[in-house]
């Protein structure tokens, strides 16, 4: 069975959703070209629809049972781009409108900015833009009027040759972001540099929570066993009083642990396991579905375990 401490999300899009005509998904967007060409009236109304959109698909997830979601990081196309980037202020009402249905729900809304974000580079430039995108998804959820578990996700970022240096560039870097936006940050391990062993120290620190991402810690493990961690781990989060979340996905159908790096990283269609450290949890937890399948992965995880059963979590 899925355990009732568990609490069951999925990432960005709906499948079932996106297929319809019209389809509903939140990450329309255009090339910089566009934007030019056809200016931040249009660019604008893409992040409208986007927005009319998310509160679509939040409402299709309360009458499916499902209380926890990613959002993209696309809404607002090119929004924190260091010269053509906008104010968000003209989506105010409607992000008023989302957050306050979420809220009114009791759903959990958080972010995972891309890959681009990385806050141990040694480059000002990737600094700068990493703080100009973690601000602008900070406005977001402060406009929702999202409380403290609406947390922004980032990994560590490169080793750049000396994984002791990057890792103080790493907290130096956090400590200068703005407070409302370090206030929302919290890390996560990866499959490539940063196990959990790594960035808990870090965390510890500056007391930033550290999510867990099973299947990256599958390909890039401590030298401890997951759970060796969890008292150190889940007492920051206790601290902050921000409920934990972690992320859980497997790797795609036929790879195994003796394929490389780059094909164990990539999420499979679905979840067809969970990992035995994260069934030794036994408090409320939040657990993200990262699967290509979306919401089909989630019902899909819980077809296998809870047989025979329904689509409603609660």
């Amino acid at each position: 069975m899925i355990p009732n401490n568990f609490n069951l999300g999925y990432a960005c899009l709906n499948m079932e959703l996106r297929e319809q005509k019209p389809p509903v998904f939140t990450s329309r967007t255009v090339r910089l070209s566009t934007l030019k060409s056809k200016g931040l009236k249009y660019v604008k109304s893409l992040a409208m629809q986007n927005l009319e959109d998310l509160l679509t698909i939040l409402k299709w997830n309360k009458d499916h049972g499902i209380y926890f979601m990613r959002i993209s990081s696309e809404i607002f196309p090119f929004a924190s781009h260091p010269k053509y980037g906008y104010s968000i202020d003209f989506a105010d009402d409607i992000l008023k409108k989302i957050g306050s249905y979420a809220k009114r729900n009791n759903m959990r809304l958080t972010c995972h900015p891309g890959q681009y974000n990385v806050l141990s580079s040694p480059n000002p430039n990737i600094i700068k833009n990493t703080f100009l995108d973690l601000n602008h998804h900070c406005d977001i959820l402060d406009k929702m009027h999202m409380g403290k578990d609406s947390v922004i996700v980032v990994h560590g970022g490169g080793a750049y040759g000396d994984k002791t240096e990057a890792l103080t560039r790493l907290v130096n870097n956090i400590k200068n972001l703005p407070t409302k936006t370090r206030n929302r940050l919290v890390l996560e391990n990866d499959e490539k540099v940063y196990s959990i062993e790594d960035l808990l120290p870090v965390c510890e620190l500056l007391s930033i929570p550290l999510v867990i991402d099973f299947h990256h810690d599958d390909i890039n493990p401590s030298t401890k066993p997951t759970e060796y961690y969890y008292k150190r781990i889940f007492d920051i989060w206790k601290k902050r009083g921000i409920k934990p979340k972690v992320h859980v996905s497997n790797s795609c159908v036929g790879i195994d642990k003796d394929c490389n790096i780059m094909q164990r990283a990539k999420h499979g269609d679905y979840v067809i396991f969970l990992h035995d450290s994260l069934l030794k949890i036994k408090f409320p937890i939040d657990v993200m579905i990262e699967a290509k399948m979306k919401e089909r992965a989630l019902f899909k995880l819980i077809e296998i375990y809870n047989k025979p059963g329904g689509r409603k979590l609660r």
